[in-house]
């Protein structure tokens, strides 16, 4: 099952330690999520990881940066989505040049989880449990567990994800879970990612 780990917003104390940690911890896929930071500030950012570090990083912002880093893909917003034809050349354009890398979107319905599954190797799909801020999931779990089996391998439950539901998530057919808040909100996130570890040892779950 796919752990994936969403950086915080804001840069906060020992960040390129504690997300360098859970790296060599295990964890194989981190989306690094910083909206403010402009093009020259996220290649600083990502020289704070070793190589084989990078290898594990998706973007959000600044595809372009996928040239001048051995990264493991992009994560398309919904905005750069709506420009079509600018997405699919630049789409086109990465290809050529980077070679094979994953690409990604989010979505909060299961009509537009349809609309993107051929197109992208793995959705976020949220919010999917209740939110420790306070956000209710927008869809109901039993049709979840009868819809989710037409989509294999790609869909990743985010949004009020625990250690206490990454089994209920398994149990309802998604191929993985991310984590965000339950992280930053807590004031040690390495011994939180650790409970993430035991959790999906104690439930049988092979990392991916």
């Amino acid at each position: 099952m796919k752990l994936i780990v969403i950086t915080p917003s804001s840069t906060i104390e020992d960040e390129h330690y504690i997300l360098g940690k859970m790296l060599d911890m295990g964890l194989t896929t981190l989306h690094v999520r910083k909206p403010k930071l402009s093009k020259r500030e996220l290649s600083i950012y990502l020289n704070g990881f070793t190589k084989s570090q990078q290898k594990k990083i998706i973007l959000h912002i600044h595809y372009g940066l996928l040239w001048d880093f051995h990264l493991k893909g992009v994560h398309v917003s919904k905005r750069q989505r709506k420009k079509k034809i600018k997405f699919a050349m630049r789409k086109a354009i990465l290809y050529l040049r980077r070679g094979n890398f994953q690409i990604g979107a989010s979505c909060e319905s299961f009509q537009s989880l349809d609309d993107l599954y051929k197109d992208f190797d793995y959705i976020f799909i949220y919010p999917v449990f209740p939110g420790l801020n306070g956000h209710l999931p927008g869809i109901n779990m039993g049709s979840m567990k009868k819809i989710l089996p037409s989509y294999p391998e790609k869909v990743i439950a985010k949004g009020g994800t625990t250690p206490d539901n990454i089994g209920i998530a398994h149990k309802l057919g998604f191929s993985g879970v991310a984590f965000q808040e339950y992280l930053w909100d807590k004031p040690e996130p390495l011994v939180s990612f650790q409970k993430i570890l035991d959790t999906f040892r104690e439930e049988g779950l092979t990392l991916e």
